[in-house]
Formats: C-alpha cells, sequence, structure tokens
C-alpha cells in the first residue's frame, strides 16, 4: 500500500494561501441512541458495525449549527460526507448555511469493527464484566453524566483496540480499512483545486486512521495522540503545499468553535458509536 507524505506540527501556511490545499475533517454531532438501562451488548454491536444507525441528538444538532459557522469562516468551498445518517445530518447544515451541497461517498463511513463476543476469549469476557459493573456503579459515585461520558470514552478505545488485533467477529480487516480510507482520501483530494478549502463530515475512527495511519505511516503523530477517541463535532485540519506535496496537521479533534456554546460543548456522554 502506497503512504502518502506527511509532516507533522510545524509553521503552517496561511488558510487560502496560493498553492496550498486545506480540508477540514469534521467528526459528526452527537448520535441520538436508544436508551437501555442496562449495559446492552447486542444493541452495542450493532451500533459498532453500522446495521444500526440514529439521528442526530438535539445537542448533535446544535454542535452541527456552530461547525457551520466555524467553516463558514474559513472559505470553505467543496463539501463531502459520509452516507451515515448522523454525517449527512451534520453536513446538511452547513450547506444550509454556505448554499453548498453535499456530495455523498460510501467510502467516508464509519468503520465496521464488528461484533465484540466476550464469550471466547476470558480477557473480554472479564473486561465486559468490568464495563457492566462500571455501568451500575459508578453513576452513584459521580453521577450519571460523568458516568456515561467516562464509560463511553473507555469503551470507544477497548473495541477500537479489540478490532485492531482482529479480535471482533464479522469486522472489515485492518488492510481492508486502511486500503479504503486511502482510496477514497486519494480520490476526493485528486479532483480538488490546488487551493481549495473542502469540509469532509465522517467519523472518529476513520479520522483517526487517516492521520495516524496513512498520512504519518511512520507513526510520529500517533506518538502524541495515542487514542482514537475525537469528541463530537470536533474539526481535525489538514493542510498541503503543492511546493512539498506533502499533509501537515494543522489542527487535530479542535472544539475551539463548540465553546460559546456551553450544551454544544459538553463533554459528549454516550459516544459508543463514532
Amino acid at each position: 500500500m502506497r503512504r502518502t507524505a506527511f509532516e507533522p506540527y510545524g509553521q503552517s501556511p496561511e488558510i487560502g494561501e496560493e498553492g496550498v490545499v486545506d480540508i477540514f475533517l469534521v467528526r459528526h454531532g452527537e448520535m441520538r441512541y436508544e436508551e437501555n438501562t442496562e449495559l446492552d451488548l447486542d444493541l452495542i454491536n450493532s451500533y459498532a458495525t453500522g446495521e444500526r444507525q440514529g439521528p442526530l441528538s438535539d445537542r448533535g444538532v446544535r454542535q452541527a449549527r456552530r461547525v457551520a459557522h466555524y467553516l463558514a469562516t474559513k472559505g470553505v468551498t467543496a463539501l463531502y460526507s459520509s452516507t451515515f445518517l448522523r454525517a449527512r445530518q451534520t453536513a446538511e447544515e452547513t450547506s444550509k448555511l454556505l448554499g453548498i451541497p453535499v456530495e455523498t461517498l460510501e467510502d467516508l463511513g464509519e468503520l465496521n469493527v464488528g461484533r465484540l463476543v466476550p464469550e471466547k476469549s476470558l480477557r473480554h469476557a472479564l473486561t465486559f464484566r468490568g464495563f457492566v459493573g462500571l455501568h451500575a456503579l459508578m453513576p452513584h459515585l459521580i453521577g450519571e453524566r460523568s458516568s456515561k461520558r467516562l464509560l463511553g470514552y473507555l469503551f470507544i478505545i477497548f473495541y477500537f483496540n479489540t478490532w485492531y488485533r482482529g479480535r471482533t467477529e464479522g469486522a472489515e480487516s485492518r488492510r481492508h480499512a486502511l486500503e479504503r480510507i486511502e482510496g477514497v482520501f486519494e480520490r476526493l483530494t485528486a479532483g480538488l483545486e490546488p487551493t481549495a478549502r473542502a469540509a469532509v463530515f465522517t467519523h472518529g475512527y476513520f479520522i483517526h486512521l487517516l492521520v495516524n495511519h496513512i498520512l504519518d505511516p511512520r507513526g510520529a503523530f500517533l506518538r502524541m495522540v495515542k487514542t482514537p477517541y475525537i469528541r463530537n463535532g470536533s474539526i481535525t485540519h489538514i493542510s498541503r503545499s503543492e511546493h512539498t506535496r506533502r499533509w501537515k496537521v494543522e489542527a487535530y479533534a479542535q472544539t475551539i468553535h463548540l465553546r460559546n456554546d456551553p450544551v454544544a460543548a459538553a463533554p459528549d456522554q454516550r459516544p459508543i458509536a463514532q
């Protein structure tokens, strides 16, 4: 697999500078989940495989509108989105504000990380049992909101690492995921003008793999960003100079645009599906 040239943080060109392509990778707004009082593994697996999808929550809509107003200040001229409902609805807010159509690309979709099968691994069974215990206990210790935030954060990392090691069932392989992400990224960027500014509405695991495993195959950036957790509504800004033909991370998973809205900016409460 051919890798894309990358350089880590450094002195950044101005947005819109001649010969510089700017891409804003947006994680969709918060999705509305089905409420369940127990840690339902079948429900969790259905979200992780993409079999079940939900629309944006009210908070997710607020995040999407904040994203739209932020992108309006960056001179964005092209919009691309995953076909997943939560990503499309996030992109639609920017489309309405800027009057720019959204092109949907199936390969921008989230990873199919497969199903957890705790009974096939003692370690995973014990880990999942631990989540079940924490799910029941933590709300009494730190409150429901903080408990959901903490458990969601831990679960995203656990699920990703389990998939990355090939220990889930029915998942797309790591090789297939990397080739899919690299392929759609190259097709998308190949059609951009040298000074283009595009927004790509996608998913957390997708952004994590793109930045840390494709743009940076030597792992320099991964050593700084070790977890796949990315906040809803966050924006990762990457740029490429026509002079060097190398991609650079200008900002990773930033949320400054959400801070004027205390509801939109609050830490994610149910971030199981990236």
